[in-house]
């Protein structure tokens, strides 16, 4: 069985402000689990803690996230389920239950605040330069963890060598936009295995928003780790 496991740097408006340690843990058959632990501090937006948990079939498709978010002595904590084509949300805040639900069809896909989830995405597509995809998106985030629904077109505008953290790597240039919103459009550098190994706030890169520190293979008849990007 492997487990894949690493750290993002996180930033808010160019600044560090915290980290991300995540795992991904085969389960064979049934699919894997993933799993994550994300601390930011100001200047973000929502100094937090956040706990997270997901299910992904063997498909890359998401079936279940659950959240737990602290910010100072307030609580949340966020079940999402899917039920065949039906996407089940069920929140608990302060003694009070909001509950959502919605279509999750099988071309959809499910965004969260970590690029764990923008991975396991990606890998449903082909990515080579020029390259354009667009699909509607679950996206889950504050302050109610709950879901808006999205849609989302990325293209694959060429690619180029990144001095990382992890040393050079080869990775794909991909500007991603929401046409259900007015979000504003930010690029990622992906790797050829579809990890995500930094990403901007912008187009232009002015501002980084996460960047991969760490990441490394495990099997379960290792003592260490078995490969590193």
């Amino acid at each position: 069985m492997i487990a894949q496991h690493g750290r993002y740097t996180l930033f808010a408006a160019g600044v560090p402000c915290g980290s991300e340690a995540w795992r991904v843990e085969s389960r064979g058959e049934h699919g894997s689990e993933a799993s994550g632990l994300q601390e930011t501090r100001a200047p973000h937006p929502f100094p937090s803690r956040t706990a997270w948990r997901a299910m992904v079939s063997p498909l890359q498709r998401v079936t279940s996230l659950e959240v737990d978010w602290h910010v100072g002595e307030r609580h949340l904590r966020a079940v999402h389920r899917a039920a065949g084509d039906l996407w089940q949300v069920r929140v608990e805040h302060g003694g009070h239950t909001r509950e959502q639900e919605g279509d999750y069809p099988a071309f959809c896909e499910v965004l969260f605040g970590s690029h764990v989830f923008h991975t396991l995405a990606l890998g449903r597509y082909a990515w080579a330069e020029g390259a354009e995809h667009v699909f509607p998106a679950l996206l889950i985030g504050p302050p109610w963890m709950a879901v808006e629904p999205g849609r989302q077109r990325i293209v694959c505008t060429g690619e180029a060598s990144r001095v990382t953290p992890l040393g050079e790597i080869r990775c794909r240039r991909l500007e991603v936009h929401d046409l259900a919103s007015s979000a504003t459009p930010y690029v990622m550098w992906v790797g050829h295995d579809d990890r995500v190994i930094e990403s901007f706030e912008d187009l232009e890169g002015r501002q980084p928003w996460m960047r991969l520190e760490e990441w490394d293979v495990l099997r379960r008849s290792d003592s260490g780790p078995a490969g590193r990007l």
